[in-house]
């Protein structure tokens, strides 16, 4: 009579097997069949020891969704519901092979001959290695399956299910849009090569489900080459400059991660080439329009000068610390700062505490200081911007110039009398050549070019040239004072019709004590109090030296006629001008750090009104009320028609 097969050494009795199975399928039931709750890393493994794996579990070939299937009508995710829950060991029962036979001599504990890879080596071995479980549990779990284990000691055994020793967990989310009755999705916005619609967020392994609405951006079909890469350069730059809470957060992003994840009746406007973001209400311009919430609107003109101060301070200080983050610590700008790419989380008006959220978002238009980095993804021959905030580099990134150009001079002679904005950092080359020289400086006195190397092409004589100017984080600093005149203004005044004004001040280069933003912005100021003095009876209007006699100080008034204060149109004007001693920067200094002297500026400004900067929000809410009881008719409603 034949004897039973022997147990291997180190596998477990076969009864402890069997309640180890047991209690293996009452586990798997209250996970809700997900087998990915346990994410291994690799760990040291002591010699001669077994590992044993819980295998993948897969539904049957007919709870497989089939490629055309897509989410419900429903917002409620219903269409990634849990896997059919099976038994554990019948799961793969109809993929059974003969079990291997364990290894006759096994090796010896302790160590073995030959040499030894040092403890840091032994650290880092690949995480996929080949091995087999022994034949009694194997058998028991998946039909004598051949699994994939990663090194690393046994510590403890869990429902069946040995455990690695490691430092790390993970958790899964999984994502989906959110469909109407029809099954369209939510269309949230649309930008210039994106569209952004509205979306859900599930945690796979918690305790209540929990769900949240999110943002999904999704690139446009059709757009040009250049729209697909700045879409790209967007995924990279939102993912560096993470860490802010003035930054809007990226939840995920991927390509062709599932056929199936792009609703069937908008595939033929969206690629599957996604972000994943935190959901707000909605942009600061229209907040501030009342494009999508006429009674939500915020009519800065309604309210009086002093609170207005206030509560545009409550929109552009936190811009201006997400501006400053990621100028400072991540090295990247953003270049397109504009009330559209500002985004608004409302208070919640039941919650005394509750507060407003402003977020800085849209860069796809952003730079990168990385020298590991491509420059030529973050240099495009034009630099997009919107026309009322964007610098004058990128309303006017290129220009052309008539120059004399020496083989072996970096010397480049131009002809052009006008004043002229060349700084160094930008760049210079001929037209139909692809020889590109950065500037190392501009002498216009002399109408020289120094280029930072010898010109290496054959010598020409009145030939076109052209200049590209560089765009970094000097642009943001302007960006970011334009959109403070603008709100200041009360959502009224155009900032370009602001720096035209300035452009007479601007090309003055002359070094006296005059050529200061603070004298100037004195003089403007003492000219319309002038203007403005009012006239005793009888006596005509006070009288103007001959250039200010067409002075105009419209620019300087807000949508209701009153004038700005000075000391802010100083902030402003430091922002806006960048070629002067107390500017808050150079226009050509790409690595500034005068965000941080603008932040201080806006922040002193509570001071210079009488309000504490710590004490601000419960200034912002100082005209909080407390939401009234419902009455009788209030009370049967809530019970009837609310859960």
């Amino acid at each position: 009579m034949s004897q039973p097969p022997t147990q291997p050494p180190g596998s477990p009795p076969r009864n402890q097997a069997s309640s180890s199975l047991v209690q293996l399928n009452e586990d798997f039931a209250d996970f809700e069949g997900d087998p990915t709750s346990i994410n291994q890393v690799p760990t040291p493994q002591q010699p001669g020891t077994q590992v044993a794996l819980r295998p993948t579990m897969h539904p049957p070939p007919s709870a497989q969704p089939s490629p055309n299937q897509f989410a419900s009508a429903s917002p409620s995710l219903s269409h990634i519901g849990p896997p059919i829950a099976q038994p554990y060991a019948a799961s793969h029962a109809g993929h059974a092979h003969a079990p291997h036979a364990p290894p006759s001599n096994p090796p010896a504990p302790g160590p073995q001959p030959g040499p030894q890879p040092s403890p840091q080596l032994q650290s880092m071995q690949p995480m996929m290695q080949s091995t087999q479980m022994t034949p009694g549990l194997a058998g028991a779990m998946s039909g004598g399956m051949t699994m994939t284990a990663m090194p690393g000691s046994t510590i403890a055994q869990v429902s069946g299910v040995a455990a690695q020793p490691t430092p790390y967990v993970s958790r899964s989310r999984i994502y989906a849009f959110v469909v109407d009755e029809t099954g369209m999705p939510i269309e949230l916005g649309s930008g210039r090569f994106a569209k952004c619609y509205l979306g859900e967020e599930r945690w796979v392994e918690s305790k209540t489900t929990l769900r949240r609405p999110v943002a999904i951006k999704a690139l446009q079909r059709n757009v040009s080459p250049e729209d697909q890469m700045r879409f790209q350069m967007e995924k990279e730059i939102l993912e560096r400059v993470q860490g802010h809470p003035n930054i809007v957060e990226l939840l995920g992003s991927g390509e062709g991660d599932s056929a199936g994840f792009i609703p069937p009746m908008i595939r033929d406007r969206v690629e599957n080439d996604f972000m994943i973001l935190e959901l707000l209400d909605m942009s600061l311009e229209e907040r501030l329009k009342g494009a999508r919430q006429k009674r939500r609107r915020d009519d800065l003109l309604t309210v009086p000068l002093r609170e207005r101060i206030f509560r545009v301070l409550e929109y552009i200080i936190p811009v201006a610390t997400a501006v400053e983050f990621s100028h400072l610590v991540r090295d990247t700008c953003h270049r397109d700062i504009k009330p559209a790419n500002i985004l608004v989380k409302l208070p919640d008006p039941n919650l005394r505490g509750s507060q407003m959220k402003i977020k800085l978002a849209d860069f796809n238009v952003g730079k990168v200081n990385d020298p590991d980095l491509d420059v030529s993804m973050t240099r495009f021959q034009a630099v997009p911007g919107t026309l009322y905030f964007q610098s004058p580099e990128q309303e006017t990134n290129t220009f052309e110039l008539l120059v004399n150009v020496t083989q072996g001079s970096p010397e480049v002679e131009f002809f052009e009398d006008f004043y002229i904005d060349i700084y160094e950092n930008d760049s210079f080359a001929l037209f139909n050549r692809n020889e590109m020289y950065s500037i190392a400086a501009a002498d216009r006195a002399r109408k020289k070019l120094l280029l930072n190397r010898p010109f290496a092409e054959a010598s020409e004589i009145n030939v076109r040239g052209r200049v590209v100017k560089s765009v970094g984080r000097p642009a943001d600093i302007y960006s970011l004072g334009a959109v403070f005149y603008y709100l200041i203004s009360g959502a009224y005044a155009n900032p370009k019709n602001l720096f035209d004004a300035f452009r007479k001040f601007v090309e003055y280069e002359k070094r006296d004590e005059n050529n200061s933003i603070a004298a100037y912005v004195e003089h403007e100021y003492r000219t319309i109090q002038n203007m403005r003095a009012p006239k005793a009876e009888g006596q005509g209007a006070p009288e103007l030296a001959p250039e200010d006699r067409f002075f105009s100080y419209k620019h300087y008034l807000d949508g209701n006629g009153e004038l700005i204060d000075p000391m802010i149109m100083m902030i402003i004007a430091k922002a806006m001008i960048r070629n002067k001693p107390d500017s808050y920067c150079l226009s050509y200094d790409l690595r500034t750090t005068g965000i941080s002297s603008m932040v201080h500026d806006l922040l002193s400004l509570y001071i210079a009104y009488g309000i504490d900067p710590s004490a601000r929000i419960a200034y912002s809410n100082d005209g909080y009320q407390a939401p009234k009881k419902g009455g009788a008719m209030r009370r049967a409603f809530d019970k009837f028609f609310r859960k």
